[in-house]
């Protein structure tokens, strides 16, 4: 049965399911699912003698206690009202502060209880506002984006391997042990991923921990398992392949499906006219009707980095490029691109650039866009696929990259 919510402008159906496993003694999973809040959280705990569990409980109890105060109502309603960039960035801020919220109350937990000493938890949490979702990231849980054309994973794990790989670092192979350098509860401090999409009929949100995304061994796959069915069809069967594929982990889901749109409003989700002036303009897009440049951008996540941001090429388990939105980045060779431009183009063909990497000289917000999405997007359509390739190729052959 489809749910309405507060401040959102679709219907939606959801389901959420976890399972201990086959090897844990315990489930140190919590879910979240506060349709009457429009928000959703997953959190996957760690510590001995059952503290990962309670860091994980605390962890989702302080984001609903938080998400309900009023002083948060107020950033949400103020978006949704006017859902202007400056509305955004508060959105983001509160996310961030939510999440920090979390942190802290594991740490003062941790202080009370000397036999929670080491525990902490992964966070991912989603606000649903407007007609867009609002995500907060911490650990290596994950959220999904699942759409006709392409599935694409939001969010990077906070993992030691990951990290290099984002800063730059040539690493030939994902080491056996790759730990947590991020988490809720992990150290004195803690960082927060945050990003939003815009939401169309169709899509579908995708959160769950490492127990369901370890299990899948690539995102063809997990777009074979979320292509058709129910949400409780989808959980239930990622969750019956997490066991068949040995069960060593507890492993959670939750799938959210955005209905049909029952509020129309003036400024409805997509890029501004400035914006699709902006993107029509790029190399990799210029001479595309509105519909084909959308439709490309299907893969696309926005970002905005502060000045002085280094800009990874390497994002959520693969190579990424960029078109550049507004602001400006400094090249390692002394060039600087701005409103239109194309970053790592060679990523979209597998291809490395070596180096340093490029800086945001000022707040600048980018498309990003991962080699597997667009590929994903192109092998969908394959007249759009062509146009693309073509209009890359070319570019790659200019050298100006």
């Amino acid at each position: 049965m489809s749910r309405i919510l507060p401040r959102f402008d679709f219907r939606i159906e959801f389901a959420a399911s976890t399972d201990v496993g086959l090897v844990r003694q315990s489930n140190e999973d919590r879910l979240l699912c506060c349709p009457e809040l429009a928000l959703f959280a997953i959190a996957d705990g760690m510590g001995g003698h059952a503290a990962g569990e309670v860091a994980a409980q605390i962890a989702v109890d302080t984001v609903r206690d938080e998400v309900l105060r009023p002083p948060a109502a107020a950033i949400l309603d103020a978006y949704v009202a006017d859902p202007n960039i400056e509305a955004r960035r508060e959105v983001f801020a509160l996310l961030r502060r939510v999440t920090e919220a979390a942190h802290a109350a594991i740490l003062e937990a941790r202080r009370k209880e000397p036999s929670y000493q080491g525990m902490g938890t992964t966070l991912d949490f989603v606000v649903l506002a407007h007609s867009r979702a609002f995500f907060a990231h911490a650990g290596d849980s994950r959220a999904y984006l699942v759409r006709p054309t392409t599935t694409v994973q939001l969010t990077q794990d906070h993992a030691l391997y990951d990290t290099l790989r984002a800063a730059g670092n040539a690493i030939a192979r994902k080491p056996q042990r790759n730990p947590l350098v991020n988490a809720i509860g992990l150290a004195g401090t803690v960082s927060v991923d945050t990003l939003f999409v815009d939401l169309s009929r169709g899509d579908r949100i995708l959160l769950c921990t490492d127990g369901i995304h370890n299990a899948i061994e690539s995102e063809a796959s997990l777009s074979r398992f979320c292509a058709k069915g129910s949400p409780e069809e989808v959980a239930e069967g990622l969750l019956k392949h997490a066991r068949e594929r040995g069960g060593r982990d507890n492993a959670s889901v939750i799938v959210i499906d955005i209905k049909e749109r029952f509020v129309k409003r003036a400024d409805d989700a997509g890029p501004s006219s400035r914006e699709l002036s902006v993107l029509s303009a790029c190399p990799l897009l210029s001479g595309m009707s509105p519909a084909a440049v959308l439709g490309a951008l299907a893969a696309g996540v926005e970002v905005e980095l502060a000045a002085g941001d280094r800009i990874p090429r390497d994002v959520a388990s693969d190579l990424v490029a960029y078109v550049v939105l507004d602001g400006a980045v400094d090249l390692p060779d002394g060039r600087r691109i701005v409103s239109s431009g194309l970053l790592y183009p060679e990523s979209l063909v597998g291809a490395r650039r070596k180096g340093d990497l490029p800086v945001a000289v000022s707040r600048t917000r980018l498309i990003r866009i991962r080699k597997d999405d667009f590929a994903e997007v192109c092998e969908h359509d394959a007249e759009l696929g062509a146009a693309l390739y073509q209009r890359l190729a070319r570019y790659l052959a200019l050298g100006t990259g």
